[in-house]
């Protein structure tokens, strides 16, 4: 009988760290409309909330961040709460929250139970300057991202960046071997609360992934619009979820 109540509530802790990654509504948020401005700060003398652990990258070429910049952020959890960190980055290499101490000093937020991430404007802090969501990696099935959300509607195109490290044959001119982060881009579209892999970032991906409707080639010579950069698919994505079915 122990054994079988084991296995339950390790079934119910599988479940709802499943839920916890998948949006619940069918779009993915991207505004911080919620933000009351008088949320909790992230403590950084906390242990339970800080992995404490110094971070350096000095002899790895390149950056593992989204941004190198600090910039205030809202992390949102798993159980409804959310905390402001008044410095943040994300680090795409580890899919950490790096912060600031109060002291300065740079440490790792610890990321279970987070959800969304939303980076604000420093001058204004009702202002979101990038979303993202963590999601079931739609390349591997298994772990979690932190994908970018880049357009509000039905129809979103979320992106998966990662950062990887690689590392040149050894130079005997510099007397060693020269390693360097490059980024690896997956795109997708996130409709419904299901995440569909587009093969490219091109018009024949884009219009694979979208029921058809008689408005769109009329719209994309008008515009024209090729379909072929993140910024054109956003802009037509913007267009399409105005739409009414067979439109």
């Amino acid at each position: 009988m122990k054994s079988t109540n084991s296995i339950i509530k390790f079934s119910i802790i599988i479940f709802g760290i499943l839920m916890s990654v998948q949006a619940s509504a069918q779009q993915l948020n991207m505004d911080v409309r919620d933000f009351d401005g008088n949320m909790q700060v992230y403590d950084p003398a906390n242990p339970s909330k800080s992995k404490g652990a110094k971070l350096s990258y000095a002899d790895v070429e390149g950056t593992a961040f989204w941004n190198e910049q600090w910039n205030p952020a809202i992390i949102y959890f798993s159980n409804g709460s959310k905390a402001k960190i008044n410095q943040a980055k994300l680090n795409l290499y580890t899919d950490e929250i790096h912060y600031l101490s109060n002291d300065g000093t740079e440490l790792a937020v610890d990321n279970q139970n987070i959800t969304r991430l939303v980076f604000l404007n420093k001058n204004n802090l009702t202002q979101p300057i990038a979303s993202f969501t963590k999601l079931i990696n739609h390349i591997t099935n298994t772990g979690t991202g932190y994908y970018r959300v880049l357009n509000a509607g039905d129809f979103q195109l979320i992106l998966l960046q990662k950062q990887l490290v690689k590392t040149n044959p050894y130079d005997p001119i510099q007397g060693k071997s020269i390693s360097s982060f490059y980024s690896k881009k997956e795109y997708a579209m996130y409709n419904n609360g299901k995440v569909n892999t587009l093969r490219d970032l091109d018009r024949n991906s884009i219009l694979a992934s979208i029921p058809t409707n008689a408005s769109i080639d009329n719209w994309l010579k008008e515009n024209k619009n090729k379909l072929k950069s993140e910024k054109e698919v956003i802009t037509f994505l913007n267009f399409f979820n105005t739409l009414k079915p067979n439109e």
